[in-house]
Protein backbone atom coordinates (compact mmCIF):
# COMPACT_ATOMS: atom_id res chain seq x y z
CA UNK A 1 0.00 0.00 0.00
CA UNK A 2 1.77 3.50 -1.19
CA UNK A 3 1.31 6.47 1.14
CA UNK A 4 -1.34 7.80 -0.89
CA UNK A 5 -3.20 5.11 -0.60
CA UNK A 6 -2.77 4.74 3.51
CA UNK A 7 -3.57 8.86 3.71
CA UNK A 8 -6.69 8.05 1.53
CA UNK A 9 -7.65 5.31 4.18
CA UNK A 10 -7.52 7.20 7.04
CA UNK A 11 -9.38 10.09 5.72
CA UNK A 12 -11.84 7.75 4.48
CA UNK A 13 -12.04 6.59 8.63
CA UNK A 14 -11.96 9.42 10.11
CA UNK A 15 -15.33 10.54 7.81
CA UNK A 16 -16.88 7.77 8.82
CA UNK A 17 -16.19 8.05 12.14
CA UNK A 18 -17.33 11.77 11.62
CA UNK A 19 -20.89 10.47 10.97
CA UNK A 20 -21.41 8.13 12.89
CA UNK A 21 -20.88 10.68 15.57
CA UNK A 22 -23.01 12.97 14.33
CA UNK A 23 -25.59 9.91 13.91
CA UNK A 24 -25.01 9.19 17.33
CA UNK A 25 -25.89 12.74 18.36
CA UNK A 26 -28.68 13.56 16.65
CA UNK A 27 -30.18 10.43 18.07
CA UNK A 28 -29.50 11.61 21.65
CA UNK A 29 -30.74 15.15 20.67
CA UNK A 30 -33.87 13.44 19.34
CA UNK A 31 -34.52 11.12 22.53
CA UNK A 32 -34.25 14.28 24.66
CA UNK A 33 -36.69 16.49 23.06
CA UNK A 34 -39.26 13.54 22.55
CA UNK A 35 -38.58 12.07 26.49
CA UNK A 36 -37.65 15.01 28.58
CA UNK A 37 -39.41 18.20 26.94
CA UNK A 38 -42.63 16.50 25.46
CA UNK A 39 -43.94 15.04 29.47
CA UNK A 40 -43.30 11.44 27.31
CA UNK A 41 -43.15 10.38 31.56
CA UNK A 42 -46.74 11.75 32.24
CA UNK A 43 -44.96 14.31 34.68
CA UNK A 44 -48.17 16.84 34.54
CA UNK A 45 -50.57 13.96 35.28
CA UNK A 46 -48.96 13.31 38.13
CA UNK A 47 -48.56 17.04 39.15
CA UNK A 48 -52.39 17.44 38.51
CA UNK A 49 -52.94 13.82 40.65
CA UNK A 50 -50.38 15.63 43.51
CA UNK A 51 -52.75 18.90 43.48
CA UNK A 52 -55.98 16.85 43.65
CA UNK A 53 -54.74 14.92 46.51
CA UNK A 54 -53.57 17.47 48.65
CA UNK A 55 -56.99 19.82 47.70
CA UNK A 56 -59.74 17.23 48.17
CA UNK A 57 -57.24 15.43 51.76
CA UNK A 58 -57.21 19.14 52.95
CA UNK A 59 -61.12 19.42 52.20
CA UNK A 60 -61.69 16.96 53.82
CA UNK A 61 -59.83 17.60 57.41
CA UNK A 62 -61.73 20.94 57.31
CA UNK A 63 -65.03 18.27 57.12
CA UNK A 64 -63.61 16.19 59.71
CA UNK A 65 -63.38 19.54 61.67
CA UNK A 66 -66.65 20.96 60.81
CA UNK A 67 -67.88 17.29 62.16
CA UNK A 68 -65.64 17.26 65.18
CA UNK A 69 -66.66 20.82 66.51
CA UNK A 70 -70.32 20.57 65.97
CA UNK A 71 -70.83 21.94 62.37
CA UNK A 72 -69.97 25.43 62.91
CA UNK A 73 -70.68 27.81 60.24
CA UNK A 74 -66.69 28.53 60.32
CA UNK A 75 -63.56 26.41 61.37
CA UNK A 76 -59.84 26.99 61.84
CA UNK A 77 -57.72 24.79 59.13
CA UNK A 78 -54.64 24.72 60.31
CA UNK A 79 -51.63 24.25 58.31
CA UNK A 80 -47.58 23.89 59.07
CA UNK A 81 -47.41 27.66 57.84
CA UNK A 82 -50.28 29.25 59.02
CA UNK A 83 -54.36 29.06 60.09
CA UNK A 84 -57.12 29.63 57.58
CA UNK A 85 -60.57 30.56 58.52
CA UNK A 86 -62.27 28.61 56.39
CA UNK A 87 -66.32 29.01 55.74
CA UNK A 88 -68.25 25.91 55.56
CA UNK A 89 -71.37 25.15 53.29
CA UNK A 90 -74.54 23.57 54.68
CA UNK A 91 -73.13 19.94 53.71
CA UNK A 92 -69.69 20.61 55.25
CA UNK A 93 -67.41 21.25 52.42
CA UNK A 94 -65.12 24.56 52.24
CA UNK A 95 -67.68 26.76 50.90
CA UNK A 96 -67.09 29.07 47.86
CA UNK A 97 -67.97 32.26 49.33
CA UNK A 98 -64.50 31.80 50.89
CA UNK A 99 -63.57 33.06 47.40
CA UNK A 100 -62.13 30.68 44.70
CA UNK A 101 -58.05 31.79 44.70
CA UNK A 102 -58.67 31.70 48.75
CA UNK A 103 -59.70 28.14 48.57
CA UNK A 104 -56.99 27.24 46.14
CA UNK A 105 -54.49 28.90 48.74
CA UNK A 106 -56.27 26.94 51.77
CA UNK A 107 -56.24 23.30 50.37
CA UNK A 108 -53.62 23.31 47.64
CA UNK A 109 -50.88 24.61 49.00
CA UNK A 110 -50.17 27.82 47.08
CA UNK A 111 -47.50 26.35 45.34
CA UNK A 112 -48.97 26.67 42.11
CA UNK A 113 -50.85 29.61 40.92
CA UNK A 114 -54.15 29.04 38.88
CA UNK A 115 -56.27 31.51 37.26
CA UNK A 116 -59.57 31.55 38.49
CA UNK A 117 -62.73 31.58 37.73
CA UNK A 118 -66.56 31.31 39.46
CA UNK A 119 -69.08 29.14 37.13
CA UNK A 120 -72.26 27.82 37.90
CA UNK A 121 -71.81 27.49 41.94
CA UNK A 122 -68.24 26.11 40.87
CA UNK A 123 -64.73 27.16 41.49
CA UNK A 124 -62.66 26.62 38.12
CA UNK A 125 -58.87 26.73 38.05
CA UNK A 126 -56.52 26.72 35.45
CA UNK A 127 -53.07 25.86 36.60
CA UNK A 128 -50.46 26.59 33.73
CA UNK A 129 -47.85 23.56 33.03
CA UNK A 130 -43.98 23.86 32.56
CA UNK A 131 -44.77 23.24 28.66
CA UNK A 132 -46.72 26.94 28.64
CA UNK A 133 -49.08 25.84 25.62
CA UNK A 134 -50.54 23.34 28.17
CA UNK A 135 -52.91 23.99 31.06
CA UNK A 136 -54.51 21.50 33.54
CA UNK A 137 -58.33 22.37 34.32
CA UNK A 138 -59.39 21.74 37.72
CA UNK A 139 -62.82 22.42 38.72
CA UNK A 140 -64.17 22.41 42.58
CA UNK A 141 -67.55 21.52 43.29
CA UNK A 142 -68.61 22.80 47.02
CA UNK A 143 -71.61 20.26 47.09
CA UNK A 144 -69.00 17.32 46.97
CA UNK A 145 -66.32 18.75 48.65
CA UNK A 146 -64.12 17.63 45.65
CA UNK A 147 -61.71 18.25 43.30
CA UNK A 148 -61.77 17.00 40.13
Amino acid sequence: MSAEEKSRSRLLRWLQNLVVIMVMALLVMKFLEVGIFNDRWGWQAAEREVVQKRFNENAMLARTEWLRQGKPPQITLQTQREDFQVRMNRQGWPGIDNGCLRLWQMLAGGRLHPRVELQSQQCWFWVATIDAEETLRLVYDARTGQLK
